[in-house]
């Protein structure tokens, strides 16, 4: 029990201060692990061996591809430099392309859902999640390919997804309220959304501000909390989508925005549910996409205790896994892939 108290103190001071060692135990022994950076290579090379022939990803190795997955590892692929026309696996990139393009082109132009139901992406996250995750996708995506027909193809099935994104809007800026943890599948529609805008597709402002409005209103001024209507009742997802919406809109002095900069060094806040899940890490995600924004020592805090975190929950193999809800490897290896090429003034910010 010493031992776990101390790992946890550790784990919460790695947001505030600079890493240190950890003592983990080791063939029955404690020994000290020094990791302060996680593995990129392994869970990279573990992502390519799990792609099916027909691009897509399922949650685990040769399990049925989805498109949320699938989009999802092809954007952890783009930011680590395997574009369409670059990098040593270019070409799993371009499958990956391949296999969202052809859902979209398959899915009749009124319908939002670009996947059959029932994935777990879905149930944890909301029907149209795969649509949302299309979009980011398609958006970082485009840029890899020459002028060309298959550049015209990617930015057709972009300009569609991007017109059922639009569909997929609620009245109160939101774009979903089934799944476990529908606030995250909203965050990742107007993230989508700002990347399409980057990309050159014509995104409507009212739909992005309706959006920036209904995220930075899960923030209850009052109780000095987040909302967790939408969040399965955990903070830090809703937080995730409050600091993003804030980044997005300029509002990084906003009251939500500044009230989680305040919860980050807050160790049960930032466990969310109280293990590591797919919503844990799209959480971390889009935090550390907010947070490099701005920059600063609030990064800077932010970057080194998410990393070693990530350094320490990583497997053996390299990937991660979820402990609850969204367990696939798949997903939860993407997201924190994607968490670590993170860094101010890049991907995020140019695509906003």
């Amino acid at each position: 029990m010493r031992k776990r108290n101390w790992i946890m103190a550790a784990f919460a001071a790695a947001a505030i201060v600079a890493p240190a060692a950890i003592v983990t135990p080791a063939r029955g022994a404690p020994t000290v692990d020094t990791r302060t950076e996680p593995d990129i290579a392994r869970p990279l090379h573990w992502m390519i061996g799990a792609q099916n022939q027909n691009g897509g990803w399922g949650s685990e190795a040769g399990a049925p591809p989805d498109v949320a997955t699938t989009a999802i590892s092809g954007i952890a692929l783009v930011r680590l430099g395997h574009t369409a026309s670059a990098g040593e696996y270019q070409s799993n990139t371009r499958r990956a392309v391949d296999y969202v393009v052809e859902a979209i082109e398959k899915t009749p132009k009124e319908e939002i859902d670009v996947n059959p139901p029932g994935t777990l992406p879905q149930r944890k996250l909301g029907r149209h999640v795969d649509t949302f995750l299309a979009v980011r996708f398609l958006s970082e995506a485009l840029p890899g390919y020459p002028q060309g027909k298959q550049r015209d193809r990617v930015r057709a099935a972009l300009d569609l997804a991007v017109a059922k994104v639009k569909r997929a809007q609620n009245g109160d800026g939101s774009f979903a309220t089934d799944g476990w943890a529908p606030v995250l599948s909203s965050a990742f529609a107007s993230d989508g959304l700002y990347a399409a805008r980057g990309a050159g597709v014509k995104v409507d402002d009212g739909v992005l501000d309706r959006s920036n409005k209904y995220m930075l209103g899960n923030y209850d001024a009052q109780t000095k909390s987040f909302r967790t209507g939408a969040s399965a009742g955990v903070q830090l997802y809703t937080m995730a989508g409050v600091e993003q919406a804030a980044a997005r809109s300029g509002k990084m002095d906003a009251e939500g925005a500044r009230a989680a900069l305040s919860r980050l060094s807050d160790e049960n806040f930032i466990r969310g549910f109280g293990s590591y899940g797919g919503e844990e890490h799209v959480s971390y995600m889009m935090t550390s996409e907010a947070l490099a924004t701005v920059g600063g020592k609030e990064w800077d805090r932010w970057d080194h205790g998410i990393r070693l975190r990530l350094a320490h929950i990583q497997r053996q193999d390299g990937t991660w896994r979820g402990d609850h809800c969204i367990t696939s490897t798949s997903f939860c290896t993407a997201a924190s892939l994607i968490t670590l090429t993170i860094h101010p003034n890049q991907t995020q910010k140019k695509a906003s």
